[in-house]
């Protein structure tokens, strides 16, 4: 003897069923394009501030004045010791720096492909061994992301003093 339970499936119950899934769907998507907003608007902030940063060392190239020298030092006598170009080699790398540190940023707020990351750390490496600049870089880590201080101390080093 066989005993077969009945199953009454409803269409009431099903569509009930579906709809709340539908509305769990809806609401789960909407969180996430939330975060990925706040994360564009993150980076749009970010990109704005070393904009301004770019904007202020192209100011000091055009005046002949040593972004770290006035900046950091708080000596605009040192900047009478360098040459034009120095002044100028300086500040341009001061400007890859702020650009380099936007790309980590970029890159955590997944912004970035791995691909595009992985050419900027070649051209972070680049930078990283002209090793007569090295002194503004290593001046520079204090300010950076931890994260990215971790990088760069992974980075290839070629300069025979470090």
């Amino acid at each position: 003897m066989s005993s077969k339970i009945p199953v009454a499936i409803s269409f009431s119950g099903i569509a009930n069923l579906l709809g709340v899934l539908g509305v769990i769907g809806s609401l789960l998507f909407v969180g996430l394009e939330l975060q990925q907003s706040q994360r564009i608007a993150q980076a749009q902030q970010q990109q704005e501030r070393i904009a301004a940063f770019l904007n202020l060392i192209g100011s000091n190239n055009a005046a002949g004045v040593d972004w770290q020298s006035t900046v950091y030092e708080a000596d605009s006598e040192a900047s009478e010791q360098l040459s034009q170009a120095e002044i100028v080699r300086r500040n341009n790398y001061h400007a890859h720096l702020f650009n380099y540190e936007n790309d980590y940023f970029q890159y955590t707020q997944s912004l970035m492909t791995d691909a595009v990351w992985d050419a900027k750390l070649q051209a972070l490496s680049f930078f990283y061994n002209q090793c007569d600049m090295r002194v503004l870089i290593d001046f520079r880590m204090r300010w950076f992301p931890s994260g990215f201080n971790e990088i760069i101390k992974t980075l290839p080093n070629s300069c025979s003093d470090d």
